[in-house]
């Protein structure tokens, strides 16, 4: 349009909608309404590339586990939408998508065969040839800052190097996250294959789809929402419901809040698109264009379903049960493994319609909860008397280091010198620590004189790395900013992860500390110094958490101090004692947990001397699973060391007992030529059920958890002994 050339688009998102209309119409529709072409345009011309050499990616949603299935974008909109396209001249277009972790423990799951099974047929209704490309391949350092939480990461040349980048999403619920759309179908260009362990687990998926969008940031979003997938399954079973809608924008964000809102969703009901909304934001100005009546029928995932899957998918049993209630073709999509395939037929009968059925919906919820309160009970357990089995944690650093100038990091001694001072003059305890209550925190010192020339300490023991060191220290990120001539850092952003503390604190629901702070390192000939102040915690953890640590060189020793200053957000256990009306009950806990923390962060900085190890906890497993099913999610999770199998082997005998039971007419139950266990009707109850099927569902589930407990026991080599 050579009479809009040059002038400026208000950002919008279009709706185009019709009850009767036809898709193609209404691809089109939005394309027009939204300014699509416009946008390609002046990416062309910014690009200075000609359009038969313009690169144009498209990523729809693959998620499908059947033909035509409503949780993926559909094919017939994804072709036409390249028909489009070749009419304007741009010619090279491709389909686009990676592995996801289904291909653990589904077969024909390779991109090219998905695409395939899902209805892309590689040349278009007008006769245009098109590329379906495994963004897997070819994979290249994609170069993310280290503040964020894909350093290191690769990504597909083809993705990095795309004139305009494509999401087209499919319309439809999420059991986790309440809606899947633009935004969250970019995890699918990720490389690794075990997505949910390395972008879900591993690494929180918020982080994840944010990094990535600030790193290939997507040039236009569609969301096909003509047929839509509504309902409590999300995305791992089909409730189709015709929406007649397409939507369209230039702006990520904005196309997924116009589709929340016709959800009548909260878009920051999503934890993915409310970190991005918090982060980037959506355009200062902009208007939707179209109808945002709700759709008729439609059905969004209950709150306390959501609230139970997120706490159950926390787990490592989330990713174990995923293939088990996920409904799948089997003719299409085989399973790899005959385990996931036994128990998937009994899940899928049973909790595949909980929208219809709300003592199912209840069981689902109870036992997402069960799974999600034996975590944080194996957690708590681990956190007081087994360190070594916690993952450490990897975060990207949460502060924007654009916003600070040397001088915030400078300001920080200005901030703690004083502080130290005050502490200088407080009578110690008999133990040697000095501490005192200012504004509800405490500020405390500790000192220990280390058997260590200065100079030989200083070199073993990194000071920049001291907050890092220090006691129960589980993860986080550390982003350099400045160096001095020799190289050292002088200024620093962290980003601390820590257990509970006291430990004991996860008793009551205590949170993992969680902080981001600027740094400012000091060197002279006989002491090195470090200063660091708290902006923010990120999950609320703290108050206060400010300090110095200093090596410093005494005769032929090394003294080491920590002065510091904190306040940690109680659990509401103990906002309601109020400890602080006791003194003579609070003080003493005082002085020990603080005590015995900086007493054993010095022993870390002893151990790094000596060469020792010291970090609790270990690195995530960072290899691709070889193996499909049940095997490789144990093994991913840090359950294949056989410390699962005792509990195999009590559930089989649990299961065995069941087994044994007799029926009312002392009939015993048999195995038939096949392995299938049959179980004696009951005479006096023949024909009889009762509302919700309980007494055939607990038939079936007892002759199911026999051969299920067996089939574990030989899948994973458990034996009697």
């Amino acid at each position: 349009m050579p009479g809009n050339r040059g002038a400026k688009l208000t950002p919008n998102a279009a709706i185009a909608q019709s009850a009767d209309g036809d898709k193609f119409l209404l691809l089109a529709a939005a394309l027009a309404q939204s300014h699509f072409w416009q946008h390609l345009e002046s990416a062309r011309r910014l690009a200075k590339a000609p359009k038969k050499s313009f690169e144009i990616l498209i990523k729809p949603d693959f998620n499908v586990f059947d033909c035509q299935s409503p949780t993926g974008t559909d094919p017939e909109l994804a072709e036409h939408l390249i028909d489009l396209l070749h009419a304007r001249g741009c010619t090279r277009v491709t389909i686009c998508g990676a592995k996801d972790s289904s291909d653990l423990w589904l077969e024909n799951r390779d991109v090219m065969v998905l695409a395939e099974m899902a209805g892309y047929r590689y040349v278009t209704p007008a006769g245009h040839d098109y590329e379906v490309i495994d963004l897997a391949e070819d994979a290249v350092d994609a170069g993310f800052p280290e503040d964020c939480a894909l350093r290191g990461t690769t990504l597909s040349r083809r993705w990095l190097d795309a004139h305009f980048r494509i999401s087209f999403a499919k319309n439809k619920t999420d059991e986790e996250h309440s809606f899947a759309l633009c935004l969250q179908n970019l995890l699918g260009v990720l490389p690794l294959r075990d997505k949910d362990f390395h972008y879900r687990h591993r690494l929180e998926a918020p982080d994840v789809c944010l990094a990535l969008l600030r790193r290939t940031p997507v040039h236009f979003s569609m969301i096909d929402a003509f047929v839509s997938n509504h309902g409590s399954q999300g995305g791992r079973g089909t409730r189709a419901l015709q929406t007649g809608a397409i939507i369209a924008s230039a702006d990520i964000l904005l196309a997924d809040l116009a589709a929340s809102l016709k959800m009548q969703v909260d878009p920051y009901t999503s934890a993915i698109n409310a970190k991005a909304l918090r982060e980037i934001g959506l355009p200062s100005r902009y208007e939707i264009i179209g109808d945002l009546a709700p759709y008729e029928g439609w059905k969004n995932v209950p709150p306390v379903l959501l609230d139970s899957v997120r706490k159950r998918n926390e787990t490592a049993a989330g990713r174990l049960i995923e293939p088990w209630l996920q409904s799948v073709n089997r003719d299409l999509f085989p399973f790899k493994d005959a385990l996931d395939d036994r128990v998937n037929a009994f899940a899928v009968k049973y909790f595949s319609d909980l929208d219809s059925n709300a003592a199912l919906l209840s069981a689902m919820v109870a036992l997402n909860y069960a799974i999600g309160g034996a975590r944080e009970s194996i957690e708590a357990w681990q956190i007081l008397f087994g360190k070594a089995g916690l993952k450490w944690k990897d975060a990207p650093l949460d502060l924007d280091l654009a916003a600070y100038s040397p001088a915030d990091y400078e300001a920080v001694v200005d901030y703690m010198e004083p502080l130290e001072k005050i502490i200088r003059h407080t009578a110690p305890e008999p133990n040697g620590l000095r501490w005192r209550y200012i504004d509800g925190s405490v500020l405390f010192e500790l000192s220990q004189l280390v058997s260590a020339r200065f100079k030989d300490f200083a070199a073993r023991v990194d000071i920049s790395k001291a907050v890092q060191s220090m006691n129960d220290y589980i993860g986080g990120a550390c982003v350099p900013v400045t160096r001095d001539a020799i190289g050292r850092v002088t200024h620093q952003a962290e980003r601390n992860i820590y257990l509970p503390q006291p430990n004991w604190m996860v008793i009551f629901g205590g949170k993992v500390i969680d902080v981001c702070k600027l740094e400012f390192v000091r060197y002279s000939p006989r002491s090195h110094r470090i200063f660091w102040r708290t902006l923010k915690s990120s999950n609320g953890s703290a108050e206060f958490d400010d300090g110095i640590v200093t090596f410093a060189a005494e005769k032929s020793h090394t003294r080491v101090t920590i002065v510091a200053r904190q306040k940690f957000t109680l659990p509401l256990f103990w906002h309601a004692v109020n400890i602080d009306l006791a003194p003579q009950i609070k003080n003493p806990l005082v002085v020990q947990a603080y005590t015995t923390y900086f007493t054993r962060t010095i022993g870390n900085f002893i151990a790094q001397y000596e060469g020792r190890s010291y970090r609790v906890g270990r690195p995530w497993e960072s290899a691709e699973p070889a193996e499909p099913g049940l095997r490789s999610i144990l093994r991913a999770a840090g359950l294949g060391d056989g410390s699962l199998e005792k509990y195999l082997t009590r559930f089989s005998g649990i299961a065995q007992r069941l087994d044994a039971f007799k029926s009312p007419n002392g009939a015993q139950p048999f195995i038939d030529e096949h392995g299938f266990r049959h179980f004696p009707g009951n005479a006096n109850g023949a024909g009889k059920r009762d509302a919700l099927g309980v007494t055939t569902v607990m038939g079936e589930a007892r002759a199911f958890f026999a051969g299920l407990a067996e089939a574990v026991r030989k899948d994973l080599g458990v034996t009697d002994d």
